[in-house]
């Protein structure tokens, strides 16, 4: 097997759809920890200051930070839009592989029972995040994450209603009339 076996392994339909479940799972747990890195770094630099003598750019510390730090960490909201965008991102792409896998009826079955397993997999997801946001610093950290806290908190119903849809999308790739191909049968 050589490199290029392996990189025509990952490029199936299936890979992605294991892999988009799993980057959803963990994009937000991850934004959400460098959201309150920077919230923190914020906070406690606003507590801080000192003078700064004969310095043309200011006269105080919090001066300098406002120009040159401030502006970078109240950036900290995109990470909360990034995290929406990327699950938007996530869910249309496995329902375009869903929709891929539909060409061969072998990986359409096989897509149909990994998606039994996944759900299934979801539940226990979802009861470790319920753990997860028991604790208060992640809780914190991911409170301005509402529309990932709402996914994982209904992450089987998510995932339920994902895979069925890809499910659909295949069926229909699946069933679609080939248009392109010549037949005899239509020439008079």
């Amino acid at each position: 097997m050589n490199i290029n076996d392996l990189f025509k392994i990952n490029r199936s339909p299936i890979n992605f759809m294991i892999f988009g479940f799993m980057l959803i799972t963990i994009s937000g747990l991850a934004l959400g920890g460098f959201y309150f890195i920077l919230d923190t770094t914020h906070s406690s630099l606003l507590g801080m200051d000192c003078v700064l003598a004969d310095n043309a750019f200011g006269s105080s510390c919090q001066d300098l930070f406002s120009m040159v730090v401030y502006p970078f960490l109240e950036a900290k909201d995109i990470l909360v839009y990034l995290s929406m965008a990327l699950i938007f991102i996530l869910v249309i792409g496995m329902l375009l592989s869903g929709y891929n896998s539909g060409t061969h009826p072998k990986m359409l079955g096989v897509l149909f029972l990994l998606e039994i397993a996944i759900t299934y997999g979801s539940l226990w997801i979802a009861n470790i995040y319920r753990d997860l946001l028991a604790i208060d610093i992640i809780r914190t950290a991911l409170v301005e994450f509402t529309v990932y806290n709402k996914v994982l908190l209904y992450f089987p119903w998510f995932i339920f209603i994902v895979s069925l849809f890809s499910i659909i999308l295949g069926v229909i790739n699946f069933q679609r009339v080939k248009v392109n191909s010549t037949t005899e049968e239509l020439n008079f």
